[in-house]
């Protein structure tokens, strides 16, 4: 195993490990489910379905039933807009509520991680991280999905 290798599982480990961490203080559809929904009106309350689809990154299919779920459970309106077949999504005081719960408890479990490295050290990973980042787009690794066709499973 190389250097590069073994430096690069370390950051797998880590990075599994951090996942796991805030998979411990929340739900853990937070990334693509109600939560992210949550989180992305915390940012733009009243947005539109189609600025929701961009800023989440998911098909309008998926986003429907996530708002409609979080429309059943009380954190979310659903509003007509004046363009044809658009509505506007809108937080409740009870969805907001969760969302400002769930960045908070995002906020603290991301200190309790770093809390072992210094302000220097933080500002080193930031731009090692982002130098990596910026290293694999470079190299045509964008982290986008292609979508389900992408993966052509025919064992059954």
């Amino acid at each position: 195993m190389t250097e590069a290798t073994k430096t690069l599982a370390q950051l797998k480990k880590a990075s599994k490990l951090t996942r796991l961490a805030f998979h411990k203080n929340g739900p853990k559809s937070y990334k693509r489910g109600q939560g992210a929904l949550l989180n992305a009106l915390l940012a733009n309350d009243g947005t539109t379905q189609r600025e929701l689809v961009k800023t989440m990154g998911m098909d309008r299919g998926d986003l429907k039933g996530i708002v409609k779920k979080a429309e059943r459970n009380g954190y979310v309106t659903i509003e007509d807009c004046d363009a044809k077949h658009t509505y506007a999504v809108k937080l409740t005081d009870e969805g907001r509520k969760v969302a400002e719960k769930r960045v908070a408890a995002n906020d603290k479990t991301a200190e309790d991680i770093l809390d072992c490295l210094s302000a220097d050290e933080v500002a080193q990973l930031n731009a090692l991280t982002e130098k990596l980042i910026l290293s694999c787009k470079d190299k045509g690794i964008n982290g986008k999905k292609k979508g389900r066709k992408a993966h052509s499973c025919h064992c059954c």
